[in-house]
């Protein structure tokens, strides 16, 4: 038996897409998958989804990660970009590339998408692991610099 691996892209309406990668061993070592959620700005290649995957091969388990709307290799406008959008986008990988349980990988930003993920599904998320979650992002970076005026 070989493994299993896929790239491709998930449509999102329209003419979006977000681009994937399925790393499925043919003998598993367990049930449960891992789901890499990278960070803001950050795609499926960087440092930690690549030595992610290495990790995964290794010790037989299936691992999807993808790349946000607008981030690394997947369509869109940046400026179009939200935390709805891509917890939408995660939610969408999720539940078309992945079965069963699976453990949550995500990396600032994407800790907070990971956590809106499990809400969202928690019959399927076995676990979390949260690396610098960032989902008080906005209040600290975003909300003090913005004007009172409307």
């Amino acid at each position: 038996m070989t493994d299993r691996d896929e790239t491709g892209k998930l449509a999102r309406g329209g003419a979006d897409y977000i681009n994937y990668r399925a790393e499925r061993p043919a003998s598993p070592t367990g049930p449960t998958g891992l789901v890499w959620l990278g960070g803001f700005k950050s795609d499926m290649t960087g440092t930690k989804a690549e030595a992610l995957s290495a990790w995964a091969k290794g010790a037989g388990r299936a691992l999807l990660r993808f790349d946000y709307f607008a981030h690394g290799t997947s369509s869109g406008d940046f400026r179009q970009g939200t935390i709805g959008r891509w917890r939408d986008d995660a939610l969408a990988a999720f539940d078309a590339l992945t079965e069963g349980p699976q453990v949550l990988l995500g990396s600032s930003m994407g800790g907070w998408v990971a956590l809106l993920v499990a809400l969202a599904r928690p019959e399927r998320v076995k676990a979390l692991v949260l690396v610098a979650p960032a989902a008080d992002f906005p209040e600290a970076l975003m909300w003090a610099g913005f004007s009172d005026v409307v």
